[in-house]
């Protein structure tokens, strides 16, 4: 029997993303589910340009582990790419290195590092409706 997975440490949570290919509907597009770490994985490797062992750090996992997860990513993205179908980001097994907060009045999403300076205030609108953000607010 395997070991079950642990949870990912990802930095940041990701916002709702989909790519449908072009004249197709969300509805109507066969679809795959990219899980955050992968898209975490994809990120770091291939936009931020880090060698894997640097991303593996930074996700808390081994090499071997993030290898695994960039090889899936990838397969994934290049199915969509291929057959033209939809690429849907998910919340995937993950928890976040920071506390990370949603503005109930404008819906950013960010953490407060500093809260002498912001108090408990949405640092883009300076409402006071911020809430604890929740992997359920990833809805897609």
């Amino acid at each position: 029997m395997a070991r079950p997975v642990k949870p990912r440490k990802l930095l940041i949570p990701h916002r709702n993303i989909s790519f449908v290919p072009e004249g197709d509907s969300v509805q109507n597009a066969e679809s795959i589910t990219l899980l955050s770490e992968e898209y975490e994985t994809i990120k770091l490797v291939d936009y931020e340009r880090m060698n894997h062992l640097e991303a593996a750090n930074i996700l808390h996992v081994s090499r071997s582990t993030l290898t695994r997860i960039y090889e899936k990513a990838r397969k994934k993205i290049a199915e969509c790419l291929v057959e033209g179908k939809t690429l849907k980001l998910s919340g995937g097994n993950s928890i976040y290195i920071e506390n990370w907060f949603r503005c109930e009045k404008c819906n950013s999403i960010f953490n407060i590092p500093d809260k002498k300076r912001f108090g408990e205030n949405c640092p883009v609108c300076s409402s006071v409706s911020i809430k604890s953000f929740q992997k359920s607010d990833l809805k897609l």
